[in-house]
């Protein structure tokens, strides 16, 4: 096992998310973004697995492994946009989260459970809403995940500098 297949694992969340894009642009059937969203799922617990598993870990993999999240996540993210089922605002808060994320980190990466918690929210959105398809709720769950997104970078930002 080598870094190199590790970061092709990692990768293939770039190509999923460009996947999840065309599959809602082309109206394809929600089958397929379940399935996409569950591999990219599965690529995204099993890099991690074997870099630990075979003590591949590294601050740059880890660096590589949170941008190739956020490109899925921005990506699946317009998707829905596009067809107007999430809200334009949201993919701000997203690509701030994703800012603050790195400059509240220092040279290694900083991890917080809240925070955790609130990539997770980002990751599953998407897949939520299509499942979902109701707009009003939607919107609901956007409010509040961007209000944890908030308490998350207010907690991260007041570590950081106080």
């Amino acid at each position: 096992m080598n870094r190199l297949l590790i970061n092709c694992i990692t990768s293939l969340r770039i190509l999923f998310g460009f996947l999840f894009l065309f599959c809602v642009l082309f109206d394809l059937n929600t089958t397929y973004l379940i399935a996409i969203f569950i591999l990219t799922a599965i690529s995204d617990v099993s890099d991690g697995w074997l870099s630990r598993k075979y003590n591949l870990s590294s601050d740059d993999g880890a660096k590589f492994d949170v941008i190739c999240d956020f490109i899925f996540i921005i990506l699946s993210t317009f998707a829905l946009i596009l067809i107007d089922l999430i809200p334009a605002w949201f993919l701000v808060i997203i690509i701030l989260k994703l800012i603050e994320f790195f400059k509240t980190s220092d040279e290694t990466l900083v991890y917080e459970k809240f925070g955790h918690f609130v990539a997770l929210m980002f990751y599953v959105f998407p897949i939520i809403s299509v499942l979902i398809n109701n707009k009003s709720l939607i919107l609901i769950l956007a409010i509040f995940i961007t209000i944890c997104a908030l308490i998350s970078s207010l907690s991260r930002i007041h570590q950081k500098f106080y």
